[in-house]
């Protein structure tokens, strides 16, 4: 092409642009750095290029500027056997298009300008193939050359190859996209799924391409990215080179060659959407990744598997508040299944994770198809902190479920520390027939907190959701299973690690692994009745028949300071199991670990650990009501403690009471505190004490802080060694038969072993020699930190003698006991 023709070319441009009635403010301008340069044609506000020059399938373009205002378009007219049209921008100012991009044919467009990109609100494209816009200073090729938009003089060795890389140097131009954020009209409703515009604006591409915006910060304002089928790249890098993969018709970016990122933040209601069957996925890397403002990451699909969702951030991952106007949409990073397609999995990789105001995270299944899977990896933090402002409702939380016959996806979460406050929650849910997912949750450390000014004024939770974690079921489908594995686990006041079911559904499995655990709320596998807005809303049946999981602790330390630890069924079915391995457990101040149910019968709690403490109104019980049967407690402890009214139960209303079974090497029990396995109308269940020594307290002892009850001479234990001692209900008067009434010191224990002896002497070779149980009198300070209880009375630590009870009361006391005890339970 020769300098006069270009020449006349630019004289043709000016006379049409200023002879035209609705004169065009783009600013297109060639440069003359090209062998065959490009040539631009005005008519009107179309503005037509052409030329450039060709390299096997890929044609080359070089502007000095390239801008579009609105209403503007700029068409590539190439030859249909063109695979990739490159451009690039070698002036000083940055790209500003609010017209339409379009190409003939197939071709890919390739965009540059280090400058900077920005997308107005009625910008859009209109080509054939995969849309990349970048703030690289070059695209890189295999034979080693490059299409420099930062040194166009060079001579350039063009290729016939598709580019292979973007390099980018030191802070490399923003790029934005500006919207008006109404690519969705309606939020998901829970039984819905998200509802999107149908007559969607915004960049999007043929179904099946790729749209790829890669540069320094990138501004999401409103927009609405598309690519039905396709994928959506988004990255924000700060220097260094970004691979290029092509695979099938789209493109994929590796970033091995980028030591820091940039920032890519969506507000206003950006969606970002790459919805559609075979596979469309999205991919997004930067240094700060943040969704505010009701904006959302989303991939639906119907009847073919979904492909994923991928965002890496190494700093920190963000989603926070709802649609400014009028509260309707809250933030979201979503794949939803529709159809019988599987449902695209989520994958974040972060060091640190914050959903704040209602942000939410996960999977959904509205059909037959799996919900897809959701993997979290935040290296240092994860906070999901509050609700929105519009609802209470609108909790910041990472969610699977399902309200159909597919199942809910799985969540595996891995983070340094967690902290979830005022209605943070991560759960998986079934509200139909499919099953709920399973969720694994390692993590350092683990707060489930709700503020003293939200306990104080939400009436007991009334309007606002409490923090929890939790997989649980509505309906018919089985809940999944929770595991936790922590070094430190605090579940504050009014928190919640839960399974459960309030439909037919069985609760998962709650397993929980951790050296420290701090319960003020609850931790429980739970089978209970969902309250009238729950069954209609959710479809939650009236009576429900499900069964509670099996509840498993495995801890250095238990601290359950007014909170609970329980398994528990209050529809038509049996208790669950729970069990605890532990070094010590300290209930206190009505701590309480439980297996109860309103009519099955009674669960069963298993406990072994070193030390065990009662204090202050706690409790360990196994109760049933209705015709049910109390549960079964095993305790194997080196030392149990109960005080301060603290009890032992296995009791049930109308069938037989259950059983407890204690094996110790010291049992301290304090006055008003008792063991019972009593029935109120059915028959009494079994107390079982295997212990060498038995120390009934009766003052406070200094180093414990423990007082203990009364006992008499005569119902001692009979060994001089370490024999067991079997204490036994004697009768409905025998033990009392309210968790709430002391021990009678007219009423005693019946010592069987007298009995017991008869019976396997004759199968005993050598009998043991018998001694009868002393109550302490006072104690010994043995020098080391340690106190032993002696038979002799001490002045420091003085313990009062007990008047002598009957072993076995009468017939008239045990019926004035029963009565008392139906009185204080009708009361």
């Amino acid at each position: 092409m020769t300098q006069k023709y270009i020449l006349n070319t630019f004289v043709e441009v000016v006379f049409f642009s200023m002879l035209t009635i609705f004169p065009s403010e783009a600013q297109v301008k060639h440069d003359l750095t090209l062998p065959n340069n490009t040539n631009i044609k005005v008519e009107g506000n179309k503005i037509t290029i052409e030329g450039g020059t060709q390299v096997g399938k890929n044609l080359f373009h070089s502007f000095q500027d390239f801008s579009l205002s609105k209403g503007d378009i700029a068409a590539f007219n190439s030859a249909l056997d063109i695979g990739n049209i490159i451009v690039r921008v070698t002036g000083t100012s940055a790209s500003n298009i609010d017209g339409i991009i379009s190409a003939n044919g197939t071709a890919n467009l390739f965009f540059s300008n280090p400058n900077g990109i920005s997308f107005g609100q009625n910008a859009r494209l209109n080509i054939g193939g995969s849309f990349l816009a970048t703030t690289a200073n070059a695209f890189m090729f295999p034979n080693g050359s490059e299409f420099s938009a930062t040194n166009p003089q060079a001579p350039p060795l063009l290729a016939i190859n598709v580019p292979i890389g973007l390099r980018f140097g030191n802070n490399p131009g923003a790029i934005q996209v500006n919207g008006r954020g109404q690519g969705l009209t309606s939020p998901s409703a829970g039984s819905s799924p998200i509802i999107k515009n149908s007559s969607l604006t915004g960049l999007s591409v043929e179904s099946g391409k790729s749209l790829t915006l890669v540069g320094g910060d990138i501004t999401l304002q409103g927009a609405n990215l598309t690519a039905e089928q396709g994928q959506i790249e988004l990255g924000s890098v700060n220097s260094g080179t970004v691979t290029l993969n092509l695979v099938g018709q789209k493109w994929s970016l590796s970033y091995q060659g980028i030591s820091s990122f940039k920032d890519i933040h969506l507000s206003e209601q950006t969606l970002v959407d790459a919805s559609g069957d075979n596979g469309g996925t999205i991919s997004i890397e930067g240094k700060t990744v943040s969704l505010d403002t009701g904006s959302a990451i989303l991939i639906q699909n119907r009847n073919s598997p979904s492909g994923k969702i991928s965002v890496q951030a190494s700093e920190l991952l963000k989603i926070s508040g709802i649609s400014p106007t009028d509260g309707r949409f809250y933030s979201i990073l979503r794949t939803e299944s529709l159809g019988s397609g599987t449902g695209g999995n989520i994958d974040i990789f972060t060091k640190d994770l914050v959903l704040q105001g209602g942000g939410n995270l996960g999977t959904r299944s509205y059909s037959t198809g799996r919900g897809g899977n959701l993997t979290v990896n935040a290296s240092n933090s994860s906070q999901l902190l509050g609700f929105s402002d519009f609802s209470p409702f609108f909790t910041s939380s990472i969610v699977t479920g399902t309200i159909a016959s597919g199942n809910a996806g799985d969540i595996t979460f891995t983070t340094g520390k967690l902290i979830a406050q005022d209605g943070g929650l991560i759960t998986s849910l079934t509200r139909g027939t499919g099953a709920g997912g399973n969720i694994f949750l390692k993590a350092n450390s683990i707060e489930l907190l709700n503020s003293s000014e939200l306990i104080k004024s939400g009436q007991d939770f009334v309007n606002y959701v409490p923090s929890y974690l939790s997989a649980g079921t509505f309906n018919t489908g089985n809940s999944g299973s929770l595991t936790i594995d922590t070094v430190r686990l605090i579940v504050g006041e009014k928190a919640t690690v839960n399974t459960s079911s309030t439909g037919s559904g069985s609760a998962g499995r709650l397993t929980i692994h951790a050296d420290d655990i701090e319960v003020s709320g609850t931790i429980s596998s739970a089978v209970t009745v969902a309250g009238l807005p729950t069954q209609r809303g959710l479809g939650s049946p009236s009576v429900v028949t499900g069964t509670p999981g099996e509840l498993t602790i495995d801890t250095k330390r238990l601290d359950v300071k007014g909170g609970l630890v329980s398994v528990r069924n209050l529809g038509t079915g049996d208790g669950g199991t729970l069990q605890i391995k532990a070094d010590s457990i300290s209930l206190d101040s009505k701590g309480s670990i439980a297996a109860s149910t309103s009519s099955g019968e009674g669960g069963d709690i298993v406990l072994n650990v070193h030390d065990l403490r009662l204090r202050h109104n706690s409790n360990i019980t196994s109760t049933a009501g209705n015709n049910g049967n109390g549960g079964n407690i095993t305790i194997n402890a080196d030392t149990v403690v109960a005080l301060e009214n603290s009890d032992i139960t296995a009791n049930a209303y109308e069938g037989r009471g259950g059983s407890i079974r204690i094996s110790t090497k010291g049992f301290f029990l304090y006055p008003d505190s008792m063991v019972t396995a009593s029935s109120q109308k059915g028959i009494n269940g079994t107390v079982e004490i295997n212990t060498p020594q038995i120390d009934f307290i009766k003052t406070s002892l200094p180093s414990l802080e423990i007082n203990t009850p009364q006992v008499t001479q005569n119902c001692g234990a009979q060994s001089q060694e370490s024999t067991t001692a079997t204490l036994v209900n004697a009768g409905s008067g025998g033990i009392p038969q309210n968790p709430n009434d002391t021990i009678d010191n007219s009423f005693g224990w019946n010592n069987n072993s007298a009995s017991l002896e008869n019976k396997e002497s004759e199968e005993a070779t050598v009998s043991e020699p018998t001694q009868k149980l002393i109550a302490a009198q006072g104690l010994k300070n043995n020098g080391d930190g340690t106190v032993s209880f002696i038979a002799t009375p001490s002045e420091t630590t003085p313990y009062g003698s007990l008047s002598q009870a009957p072993c076995l009361p009468n017939q008239q006391s045990q019926e004035e006991a029963h009565q008392h005890s139906q009185e204080e339970t009708d009361k």
